[in-house]
């Protein structure tokens, strides 16, 4: 059954949710159950098998998933360095005599 896998790196499924390796976070993965066993299939092959749920509502995951992901969300983010500014201040300053000030008795 085609599902979007969420950027939460889960796929709901059965009335449960299903982790994913987090490369797959956003994509359309195809989900379906055989006995026992959740798999999850992308990009025509298995992504991630997991124990079915065993109550409704819960949520699946496979460690390594959670660790990726982990390891994603922590590392700093690649900005651009900040621009270099350069001000120079080539315009003169006016000055007035002190003579101009002077009160005349």
């Amino acid at each position: 059954m085609p599902r979007a896998a969420g950027y939460d790196g889960f796929v709901r499924f059965g009335r449960s949710r299903y982790s994913v390796p987090p490369e797959y976070a956003g994509e359309k993965v195809t989900v379906g159950r055989e006995d026992r066993l959740v798999a999850i299939r992308a990009r025509d092959m298995v992504v991630a098998e997991h124990l079915a749920a065993e109550r409704p509502g819960s949520c699946v995951a496979d460690r390594a998933h959670l660790e990726a992901l982990w390891k994603l969300l922590l590392q700093k983010p690649q900005s651009p360095p900040p621009p270099r500014w350069q001000l120079t201040f080539d315009t003169g300053v006016e000055t007035t005599p002190l003579a101009a000030y002077e009160v005349a008795q």
